[in-house]
């Protein structure tokens, strides 16, 4: 058997595989005013919106009230593992609740953070990198206990000056999905940014992931910022497009999530037009 034969049936049955994902997978997108004007007009068809906690509640309902046919998820990002943030979850839960999951980012900062005091964290101690993962680990299987919906964890994008490097090593990240039992959400340009800290190529840092426990993609378009790439969840460019198809011939998403935060009609209807061609 030819070496030319074999590549190209290796390369059928990729994209014989990738067009079954494909086919089941859903699309949602983040919540904009845009967005839910477009989709009330009938100017575009996705199959749910993503919230956020800075959307209000009175959005929230507004978008519910409109688009009864349509799915409304929350993500919940950052999250505050006491008595105040698992009661803003669970408000927010109420008021979406088609979502299918509960995604979180997996970030285990040590106690002495919380998500305000972040931005002061430079003049913090450098934390405990196995004491800061078990404590996490804990604080995961807390919230399991309390709510009904399963529990995703996000990579996150983490810089190599960063003193929470620790939070995108593949090792942390397996070792969190093994103890918590999680799937993954997978963030593209979260992990273009870390691998870059790491001098990999994009390709060879999500290799070293566990694909096989993805379960949600979030795509969305990042851009250098004096020098730095950022996830600046800005307009798709060919390399987006690319690293998302690599990562489909690996994985079996139920949900891909366009982030893209634009509150320009004609900008929100292109990019998810152009998404959508191609997936097609």
């Amino acid at each position: 058997m030819s070496a030319l034969f074999l590549e190209v049936f290796f390369r059928i049955e990729a994209h014989t595989n990738i067009d079954k994902v494909i086919l089941q997978m859903k699309l949602s997108v983040n919540h904009s005013s845009a967005l839910v004007h477009l989709l009330i007009e009938g100017a575009l068809s996705i199959d749910a919106i993503e919230m956020v906690d800075k959307v209000s509640p009175a959005e929230i309902a507004f978008a519910r009230q409109s688009l009864p046919a349509l799915e409304i998820h929350y993500h919940q990002g950052r999250m505050l593992f006491n008595k105040k943030g698992y009661s803003h979850l669970a408000n927010y839960l109420q008021l979406c609740p088609d979502s299918p999951f509960i995604s979180i980012h997996m970030a285990p900062l040590p106690a002495y953070i919380t998500f305000p005091a972040l931005k002061w964290s430079v003049f913090l101690p450098e934390p405990n990198r196995d004491r800061s993962v078990q404590r996490f680990i804990q604080q995961v299987k807390n919230a399991q206990k309390m709510f009904n919906l399963p529990i995703i964890l996000e990579n996150m994008p983490v810089l190599h000056s960063s003193k929470y490097f620790f939070e995108s090593d593949p090792q942390v990240i397996f070792e969190v999905l093994k103890e918590t039992g999680c799937d993954m959400l997978l963030d593209l340009a979260h992990a273009r940014i870390s691998a870059e800290a790491r001098h990999l190529s994009p390709e060879d840092y999500l290799a070293s992931l566990p694909l096989e426990n993805v379960v949600q993609v979030h795509l969305a378009g990042a851009r250098r910022v004096n020098g730095v790439l950022t996830d600046a969840h800005e307009t798709l460019e060919e390399a987006d497009y690319s690293l998302l198809d690599w990562t489909l011939q690996r994985c079996q998403p139920k949900w891909l999530t366009l982030e893209y935060f634009r509150e320009e009609p004609g900008a929100v209807k292109l990019q998810i037009e152009r998404l959508q061609h191609f997936l097609n």
